[in-house]
C-alpha cells in the first residue's frame, strides 16, 4: 500500500513539473509582424493586428494596433512594457511632460504574482510647474477559459492604471481597469473593460 502511494505521488510530482514546464516553455505574447487576432462583442468585432517593428526613445518596439488605436511594446524576459506619453496643451502648444516605457506585465506568468510601476515628472512652463503621474499595478491568477472557438487554462491579468496631470488650475485623472486572458501560443484570447467582454474568434500567427 505504502509503495502505491509512494508511485502515485511521483507520478503527481513528475505530471505537476511537466505541466509547469510545458506552460513556461508557451509563448503567451507572440509580438510578430502580421500577427493578429479578431475578437467579438456584444455589438461590435474588434481586429488587434501586429505592425512593423518601431523605435521609440532607442527602444525597438512593436506597434499593435486595434481598430485605430495603436499600442507601442517591447518584449523581454522579464516583462512587457508600453510606451507612455503624457502631454500638456498650453496657449497653443503641446509640451511633453512624461515620455518613457513601463512594466505592463511581468514575466514570467506565475499565480498570484502582483506587481506595480510608476512614471512621475513635471515641466516648468513660464514659471509655473507641471506635474504628471502614470502608475500601473496588476495582479496574475490562473483561470479556466471557455467559449466557442477556444477552451483550456489561461492566465488571468486584473491590470489597473491611473494617468494624473496637474496644473495650477486643474488636477485630471483618469482611471482604468481591464481584465486580460492569455492562452499558451495563441496570446490574448478574451479582455474586459469597464464598457464591454471581447471573446477572440480567430487569429493567426507567423
Amino acid at each position: 500500500m505504502k509503495c502505491k502511494i509512494f508511485l502515485f505521488l511521483i507520478f503527481f510530482i513528475c505530471c505537476s513539473n511537466n505541466h509547469i514546464i510545458q506552460r513556461a516553455a508557451s509563448d503567451y505574447f507572440p509580438l510578430v509582424e502580421g500577427n493578429w487576432w479578431r475578437y467579438v462583442s456584444s455589438d461590435d468585432t474588434l481586429l488587434i493586428e501586429v505592425e512593423p517593428l518601431d523605435t521609440i526613445l532607442q527602444t525597438e518596439c512593436f506597434p499593435v494596433n486595434a481598430g485605430g488605436y495603436v499600442r507601442y511594446l517591447t518584449k523581454d524576459d522579464k516583462s512587457i512594457s508600453e510606451y507612455i506619453n503624457i502631454a500638456y496643451n498650453f496657449a497653443g502648444e503641446t509640451y511633453t511632460i512624461i515620455e518613457n516605457f513601463i512594466v505592463r506585465i511581468e514575466r514570467p506568468l506565475v499565480e498570484g504574482n502582483t506587481y506595480e510601476d510608476s512614471l512621475v515628472d513635471s515641466l516648468n512652463l513660464f514659471g509655473q510647474w507641471i506635474k504628471a503621474k502614470y502608475h500601473i499595478s496588476g495582479e496574475i491568477s490562473e483561470y479556466e477559459y471557455r467559449n466557442d472557438f477556444y477552451e483550456g487554462d489561461v492566465y488571468k491579468l486584473e491590470i489597473s492604471t491611473t494617468e494624473t496631470l496637474i496644473s495650477p488650475d486643474t488636477t485630471i485623472t483618469i482611471n482604468n481597469y481591464v481584465e486580460e486572458y492569455y492562452a499558451p501560443d495563441i496570446g490574448l484570447v478574451q479582455f474586459v473593460t469597464e464598457e464591454d467582454e471581447y471573446n477572440i474568434i480567430g487569429y493567426h500567427l507567423n
